[in-house]
This record gives C-alpha cells, sequence and structure tokens, in this order.
C-alpha cells in the first residue's frame, strides 16, 4: 500500500467519523468515503469503512460504531460497488470499445431496497413486546430532560401524543435515509465531475425514469397503513416513505431538466433547496411531481411556438 493511498484513506476515514460525531454534520457522514470510492475503486471505499469503523469503535464504542456500519458505510459501499460496474460494448468491428455504466435507475432502486430490507429489520428486531414506535414513545417519556423539553417546545404530555411523535420520528426516519445515503454518494460523484477525477460518467437526470409497477407497490403500502392499526400500521407507512423518496428523487430531476433553460434558473434552484432544507412539507409537492409523470410527463410539455407575425388570427 502506498503512503498517498494510505493518507488518502486515513484523511476520508478521519473526516467521516468527525462528521458523524459532530451530530449536526451527520447527514454528511458518508460524502468523504463516497468520494474516495467514486474517484479510486470500491476496495479504496472499503478500506474506508473498515478504518472509520475501528476509530467509531474506539471513541464511540461499538454499538455506535456498528450502527454508523449499517447506516451509512455499508449503503455506501454497495452504491459505489454498483455505480463502478462497466461493461465494454463495441458498435462497429475495430472500433474503440465504450463502456456502459449501471444505470442510474438501477442504482435508485437498489437504494431502495436496501432501505427497505433495512427498515423492515428495524422493526422486527428492535421492537421488543410493544412494538418499535411504542418501545420510542416510551424511551422519550422515560428519558426527564427530553421529555421536558418536549412537552415545553410541542407542547405534548399524553402517553398517545408521545405515540404519535414516536410515529412521526420513524417514518421522517425511514424515508430520509435513502435520500442520504444516495445524496451523499451524487454529491460525490458532481464533486468528481468538476475536477475531472471521476472513473464514471455524469449522472444523465434528464431521462430518468422509474418502473411503473413502483407506483402500485407505493399504493398498496399506504392503503395497508391506513386500513391497519399498531405498529404494522406505522410499518406499512414507513415502507410507503421510503418508495415515495425515490419519486422525490425523480422530482428534482423533472425539475432540474423543464428548468434548463429558465432565466434565474440558479436562483430558482437555490430557493427550491433552501425551502426543502428548512421546511419539510415542500418535498411533498416535488414528491407527487415524480409520482404523476408517467402520467402527466412534465418533461414532454414544451411552450407553444410564437406565431408569425402575418399569421392568421393575429390582431393589429
Amino acid at each position: 500500500m502506498t503512503q498517498a493511498l494510505l493518507l488518502r484513506i486515513i484523511v476520508a476515514a478521519t473526516s467521516a467519523f468527525v462528521l458523524f460525531a459532530a451530530i449536526f454534520t451527520l447527514p454528511f457522514a458518508a460524502l468523504p468515503m463516497a468520494y474516495v470510492g467514486l474517484a479510486y475503486g470500491a476496495s479504496q471505499a472499503a478500506m474506508v469503512a473498515v478504518v472509520t469503523l475501528l476509530i467509531a469503535s474506539v471513541i464511540l464504542g461499538p454499538p455506535l460504531a456498528i450502527t454508523f456500519l449499517i447506516v451509512f458505510l455499508l449503503p455506501t459501499y454497495i452504491l459505489v460497488r454498483q455505480a463502478l460496474l462497466s461493461r465494454a460494448q463495441v458498435a462497429k468491428e475495430g472500433d474503440a470499445p465504450t463502456f456502459v455504466f449501471y444505470p442510474l435507475r438501477n442504482l435508485i432502486l437498489l437504494n431502495l431496497a436496501i432501505s427497505a430490507l433495512g427498515t423492515l429489520a428495524a422493526f422486527f428486531m428492535l421492537s421488543g413486546s410493544a412494538g418499535l414506535p411504542q418501545s420510542l414513545a416510551n424511551a422519550l417519556m422515560g428519558s426527564a430532560g427530553l421529555s421536558s423539553m418536549l412537552t415545553s417546545v410541542y407542547q405534548i404530555s399524553s402517553p398517545e401524543e408521545f405515540l404519535h411523535l414516536a410515529n412521526l420520528m420513524l417514518i421522517a426516519s425511514f424515508a430520509t435515509w435513502p435520500l442520504l445515503v444516495l445524496g451523499n454518494a451524487q454529491a460525490a460523484q458532481s464533486l468528481l465531475v468538476k475536477q475531472g477525477k471521476n472513473l464514471r460518467p455524469a449522472n444523465d437526470y434528464q431521462t430518468l425514469t422509474l418502473p411503473p409497477g413502483l407506483a402500485l407497490v407505493f399504493a398498496g403500502l399506504l392503503s395497508l397503513s391506513l386500513v391497519t392499526d399498531g405498529w404494522v400500521s406505522t410499518l406499512a407507512a414507513a415502507l410507503a416513505a421510503v418508495v415515495l423518496a425515490a419519486y422525490f428523487l425523480l422530482g428534482l430531476a423533472i425539475i432540474h431538466a423543464i428548468s434548463r433553460n429558465w432565466n434565474g434558473r440558479v436562483l430558482l434552484l437555490a430557493t427550491l433547496y433552501f425551502l426543502l432544507f428548512v421546511m419539510a412539507w415542500v418535498s411533498i409537492p416535488v414528491s407527487l411531481m415524480g409520482l404523476l409523470d408517467a402520467r402527466l410527463d412534465f418533461r414532454g410539455l414544451r411552450k407553444h411556438p410564437d406565431k408569425p407575425s402575418n399569421s392568421t388570427g393575429d390582431k393589429e
């Protein structure tokens, strides 16, 4: 192992740990690993994950280190490995081969599958006899400092209100998970493209689509959450939120595509991302845009060309 490679891995692992331990920067904890992996290869990403896990185990303890591994490191490694898969394709004999990389749509679906399996595992392995939502509600009520803070900020005090808050926290957390993993990978890819260090070509979001059957899965899970109760309802709602996260990404891709030639596009997109950051509900219309795209084809909409001044129907 060369000194440059070792230094690169140590810096990335240390950065990932600091981002994770600092709490406020936790959403970006997988960014250094994704950057190294997409720039130098999946094996380097695996090395970063191992060193990060060792650092976290020594400083934070094994439980938090394992949490870091499950939530960020392992999903990021899987995505990086798949993203760098390619096959050579020769159009004509004698031509130089071109490389076709793992499709972006498949990466999103893979990310959804990982998140869905993680959600199921969390509900069945961490729930206990009371179920995961009730267990979380009991933990919130059992912490004197946290309970008093929630009571003063949100004016909640009854067990039913704590359970409702626990349900919302779980659904929001599992919906955010795939966005954080894929968002870090995309941020690393965009940075590498600008630096000219990317192994994978720039992702094309202009033609991104999702399988039509995914909408049926979302509708089925949403319906299940409405007709059941208890932790089963919360689990179905969390899985539906995970699926909706894919349509949120599709909605963002649509907005980027249809605003390509707009004046003030940079300001518009900056405003949108700021609103998404400070007001979570803004993600709902963006997700609905992605969900309805198969029927309405937002990117297929075109402005009607201006009529020539001498065409029929013009008035002086």
